[in-house]
Order: C-alpha cells, then sequence, then structure tokens
C-alpha cells in the first residue's frame, strides 16, 4: 500500500578544498513496499534545481538505489565498501560518476523511520568528495 508521507531531507557535500554545502529540503512524497524493498519517492522543485525530475531511494537489507528520473536520470547504488559506476544524464550531456558508501543505515518501515547514507564520489575520475543525506520520514495521515 502507497502512503502519503512528509520527507525531511538534509544533505552535506564536502568537495576537496572547499567548505561543506549543506542543503535541508521538507517535501512530501510516497512511501511503499513493492516486492521486500522500501520506496520512498518525491518529486524534485525548481528550488533544487531538478524541476522534472522524480527521485527515489529504493531500501533493501543494508541496501540503497538512488534513482532519479525524469530532466536528470541517474542510478547510484550503496553497500558499505562497494564501489558503483554509473552515469549520470543530464539534458546538456552524461557524466561518469563513481560512488563508494562508508556508511548505509536503514531504519525504516512502511510507517516511516529514518535513511541515512554517506559515500565518497567521483565525476569523471575527478573532484574527489563526500557526500552524506539524512532522511526524516513522517506519515501525513
Amino acid at each position: 500500500m502507497k502512503r502519503d508521507v512528509l520527507i525531511r531531507l538534509q544533505g552535506e557535500q564536502q568537495y576537496d578544498h572547499q567548505p561543506p554545502d549543506r542543503v535541508e529540503l521538507t517535501t512530501e512524497g510516497s512511501l511503499e513496499r513493492v516486492e521486500g524493498r522500501l520506496i520512498l519517492s518525491y518529486p524534485e522543485t525548481e528550488l533544487t534545481g531538478l524541476e522534472g525530475t522524480v527521485t527515489s531511494f529504493e531500501m533493501e537489507d543494508g541496501r540503497v538505489i538512488l534513482r532519479r528520473t525524469g530532466t536528470v536520470s541517474s542510478l547510484m547504488e550503496f553497500a558499505v565498501g562497494e564501489v558503483n559506476k554509473s552515469l549520470y544524464e543530464t539534458p546538456v550531456g552524461a557524466l561518469l560518476v563513481t560512488v563508494c558508501a562508508t556508511a548505509v543505515e536503514i531504519h525504516m518501515d512502511e510507517n516511516g523511520g529514518n535513511l541515512k547514507v554517506s559515500y565518497a564520489i567521483t565525476i569523471e575520475d575527478l573532484g574527489m568528495g563526500q557526500i552524506e543525506y539524512r532522511l526524516e520520514v513522517t506519515p501525513l495521515s
């Protein structure tokens, strides 16, 4: 059963030799269990610069897939210690993105909960950085 939820997302990006960039976002989305996997989805807005894109976090057994579809298309998979390479496709071209998760903490069920994903990122074999997302999910009804 799909459930309407409120999502509070906190993100921090730290690229080499630059101060951290922090973002906080509160938005509405949906949470559902499909074939044993929890899927949390929300539409991006003009505020995030990804208007026309739907972002989904698919969670299962210590593994998270971050999927974006629409204006931007990407699929990044996170499991601690695993390296994942993928294309991040935008209207102006595609970039090769390599990620390696340093933390994946899933404390969520169909009623909401918390998710934390931390990872190292390399874009086109350049610009190493660290990114962390923390999500708090609560039912709307």
